[in-house]
């Protein structure tokens, strides 16, 4: 059966923002991030967490016609928090929740209800918010696919390079990494992996908490990409330009891409299904992952240029 990958907006970048600091959430679009991830667990103290709730959702509520997605990490299942999180946050404007510290696919179908109830209450579209699950366990890790496949919702996931130095997860695994996370790729690998075969095509690069080494930002944004991440969260402003930049195709990407995709409607419509293109022998896999450089590369506003039309046998 050919697998179905699921469709969403593209984001290259998430940016970070304390959910107790209404003030920061408004000026936050400033800095060009492609979706805003108000917090509402680990950067808000537990007696600020119910005026927090209120300074999201008003945000929330000024912004909800920004061309930017919004979001909110919401507290965990287990922590006596999350539904009255909910509860606040789920209004006209939000387009994703963050479950950290998921443990099965129970919590997420869980959560799946709970938003579908809320939905309906409210006159929102039914499954139109995201549920974005976090795996900060060993045993989450190790159940990402079922976690993946208990929600619909789920939209993007995977860490690339694995857990970020100094997280939960690092903690869990027992690993001894600093920024750079050599010793987490094989975890990534395998995140990727099951991200992959749930469907899941946007796939998060990894993060760094050092807030002034950009060129670290750079060599980790790169690094992921390469392992397949498609978007990476920051939670300093001045990461995003350079997140936004890798994640976006380059004018060589996208030259090369479209020159693949006319190379091959010439074969086509000679009646060949495969031509060679400068030293390489292309086909139609080849014109996939080129349809997918000039898809990134549009989804980012940039002009691909005239691309011919091509109709792809199905997997």
């Amino acid at each position: 059966m050919p697998q179905t990958f699921r469709d969403a907006r593209c984001y290259r970048s998430i940016l970070f923002v304390p959910g107790h600091k209404l003030d920061w959430m408004l000026k936050a679009p400033k800095y060009g991030a492609d979706a805003l991830l108000f917090d509402l667990e680990d950067s808000v103290e537990a007696s600020q967490k119910p005026a927090a709730r209120n300074a999201v959702v008003a945000a929330i509520k000024e912004m909800r016609m920004g061309p930017f997605g919004r979001f909110v990490r919401v507290n965990g299942w287990r922590t006596g928090c999350q539904l009255e999180d909910l509860n606040t946050i789920v209004v006209d404007g939000l387009d994703g929740v963050m479950l950290p510290k998921v443990e099965d696919p129970e919590d997420v179908a869980a959560l799946d209800l709970v938003l579908g109830e809320l939905e309906m209450s409210r006159a929102l579209p039914v499954g139109r918010i995201e549920i974005c699950p976090y795996a900060e366990s060993a045993v989450a890790m190790n159940r990402f696919y079922e976690i993946c496949m208990a929600s619909s919702r789920i939209k993007r996931g995977g860490t690339a390079l694995g857990p970020i130095a100094g997280g939960d997860g690092t903690r869990a695994l027992g690993l001894r990494i600093k920024d750079e996370p050599d010793a987490g790729i094989g975890f990534g690998a395998i995140s990727v992996l099951q991200a992959r075969a749930a469907g899941i095509m946007h796939i998060e690069g990894a993060m760094t908490a050092t807030l002034d080494d950009l060129e670290l930002v750079r060599r980790l944004a790169e690094r992921s990409k390469r392992m397949g991440a498609t978007w990476a969260s920051a939670i300093h402003p001045s990461h995003i330009p350079i997140i936004n930049e890798v994640y976006s195709p380059s004018r060589d990407e996208i030259n090369e891409a479209r020159d693949i995709v006319s190379a091959m409607a010439k074969a086509i419509a000679r009646g060949d299904a495969a031509v060679r293109h400068k030293s390489t022998m292309v086909d139609y896999a080849n014109v996939r992952t080129a349809m997918d450089v000039l898809k990134a590369a549009q989804a980012s506003g940039v002009d691909v240029g005239d691309v011919p039309n091509i109709e792809l046998p199905t997997q």
